[in-house]
Protein backbone atom coordinates (compact mmCIF):
# COMPACT_ATOMS: atom_id res chain seq x y z
CA UNK A 1 0.00 0.00 0.00
CA UNK A 2 0.96 3.38 -0.73
CA UNK A 3 0.66 6.12 2.46
CA UNK A 4 1.29 9.41 2.50
CA UNK A 5 1.83 11.20 5.96
CA UNK A 6 0.78 15.08 5.43
CA UNK A 7 2.39 17.93 6.92
CA UNK A 8 4.12 17.19 10.42
CA UNK A 9 2.92 13.52 10.21
CA UNK A 10 6.33 12.66 8.57
CA UNK A 11 8.31 13.88 11.12
CA UNK A 12 7.45 10.48 12.81
CA UNK A 13 8.95 8.49 10.11
CA UNK A 14 12.58 8.19 10.68
CA UNK A 15 13.62 9.10 7.53
CA UNK A 16 11.00 12.08 7.45
CA UNK A 17 9.82 11.00 4.01
CA UNK A 18 6.00 12.05 3.39
CA UNK A 19 5.16 8.91 1.09
CA UNK A 20 5.74 5.29 2.09
CA UNK A 21 5.60 1.92 0.57
CA UNK A 22 4.67 -0.47 2.89
CA UNK A 23 3.16 -4.19 1.75
CA UNK A 24 0.44 -5.75 3.77
CA UNK A 25 0.29 -9.77 3.65
CA UNK A 26 -3.79 -9.32 3.90
CA UNK A 27 -6.26 -6.62 5.32
CA UNK A 28 -5.07 -5.06 8.72
CA UNK A 29 -6.78 -2.14 10.58
CA UNK A 30 -5.71 1.65 9.60
CA UNK A 31 -5.10 2.23 13.78
CA UNK A 32 -2.82 -0.95 14.18
CA UNK A 33 -1.18 0.52 11.24
CA UNK A 34 -0.56 3.63 12.50
CA UNK A 35 0.19 1.83 16.36
CA UNK A 36 3.13 -0.13 14.50
CA UNK A 37 4.46 3.33 12.88
CA UNK A 38 4.09 5.04 16.19
CA UNK A 39 1.92 7.69 14.18
CA UNK A 40 -0.18 9.12 17.07
CA UNK A 41 -3.53 8.64 16.11
CA UNK A 42 -4.45 12.41 17.66
CA UNK A 43 -2.51 14.24 15.14
CA UNK A 44 -4.72 13.02 12.98
CA UNK A 45 -7.59 15.40 11.50
CA UNK A 46 -8.35 14.30 8.06
CA UNK A 47 -8.30 10.09 6.53
CA UNK A 48 -8.77 8.79 3.56
CA UNK A 49 -8.58 5.75 1.44
CA UNK A 50 -8.58 5.39 -1.91
CA UNK A 51 -9.34 9.44 -1.84
CA UNK A 52 -12.53 8.09 0.17
CA UNK A 53 -12.68 9.89 3.39
CA UNK A 54 -12.53 7.22 6.71
CA UNK A 55 -12.92 7.01 10.58
CA UNK A 56 -9.61 5.12 11.50
CA UNK A 57 -11.27 3.22 13.92
CA UNK A 58 -13.75 1.55 10.70
CA UNK A 59 -10.91 1.71 8.16
CA UNK A 60 -9.59 -1.45 6.80
CA UNK A 61 -6.51 -1.34 4.25
CA UNK A 62 -4.69 -3.95 1.36
CA UNK A 63 -1.57 -4.08 0.21
CA UNK A 64 -3.44 -1.82 -2.71
CA UNK A 65 -5.02 0.73 -1.03
CA UNK A 66 -3.54 4.61 -1.61
CA UNK A 67 -4.00 6.10 2.20
CA UNK A 68 -3.71 9.78 3.01
CA UNK A 69 -3.51 11.24 6.38
CA UNK A 70 -3.43 14.78 7.21
CA UNK A 71 -3.10 16.87 10.59
CA UNK A 72 -5.39 19.66 11.26
CA UNK A 73 -4.37 23.13 10.20
CA UNK A 74 -4.81 26.28 12.18
CA UNK A 75 -3.86 29.82 10.95
CA UNK A 76 -5.23 33.03 9.62
CA UNK A 77 -6.57 35.62 11.92
CA UNK A 78 -8.29 34.98 15.60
Amino acid sequence: MRLHLGGHLSWYDSQKRSWLEIRLSEPTSLLVLLEHLRVPVAEIAIATVNRTAVTLEDARVTDADRVELFPPVGGGKA
